[in-house]
């Protein structure tokens, strides 16, 4: 009995609370003229994002089987830290890396679908290069301090993480990456693009020597 008092106490309320609306002016066209305003912030909101969206395309590169998308020369500064040069198409980056190891991830967009069969392409777009160090300790102290971006895109307006979360059944969110490459020093690396993954090579007999230590 309690809950049920409770609730007629409230149904009054709501019902006093309508007559007081009712008496004090309430016009149909006030309500039409608030819709109509929801209706325009919306779509101011949504012309901002696909202007958003369209700069994030911009910025990825269809794939091309074979393609170099980045060159990475490794200088030694001190005891497991690098100066990484990494020269892509979008220019060059300075970025000092430290640890052992050197990887690469790629953020990769996939069509699906009808826009497949009308020919759009998949594309790519360079995330980040990391360092790592081989032993477990080393990497739990400094954990993400060791990836470096390679966009300026920040985190909350990024359409692959969006498209990632989404699941779209025409456009999904994939990545490719490089995995635990040797750091040396004067050691040169191209890396190429394919429909299925990135390949590193060896540019310097550095490089090659790195490689081979560490097979």
């Amino acid at each position: 009995m309690q809950y049920a008092g409770l609730a007629a106490l409230v149904g009054c309320l709501a019902l006093l609370l309508l007559c007081l609306t009712l008496r004090s002016g309430w016009r149909l066209e006030w309500l039409l003229g608030w819709l109509k305003g929801c209706i325009l912030l919306l779509l101011l909101v949504v012309c901002g994002a696909a202007v958003v969206a369209a700069w994030e395309l911009y910025q990825f590169r269809t794939i091309t089987d074979g393609e170099r998308v980045a060159t990475l020369e490794l200088r030694r500064s001190a005891e497991q830290q690098y100066e990484a040069r990494m020269d892509t198409a979008a220019g060059s980056h300075q970025l000092p890396l430290r640890g052992d190891l050197w990887e690469l991830e790629v953020q990769v967009l996939r069509w699906r679908g009808l826009p497949h069969i009308l020919g759009l392409e998949d594309g790519y777009r360079l995330n980040s290069v990391n360092g790592r160090y081989l032993t477990l300790e080393q990497q739990r102290e400094v954990g993400a301090a060791l990836a470096h971006s390679l966009h300026a895109t920040p985190p909350w307006r990024d359409l692959w993480r969006w498209l990632d979360r989404l699941e779209l059944g025409w456009l999904y969110a994939d990545a490719f990456a490089i995995r635990f490459m040797p750091m040396a020093d004067g050691a040169r690396y191209m890396i190429e693009i394919g429909a299925t993954g990135l390949s590193p090579v060896a540019l310097n007999s550095q490089a090659l020597q790195a490689m081979k230590g560490f097979e």
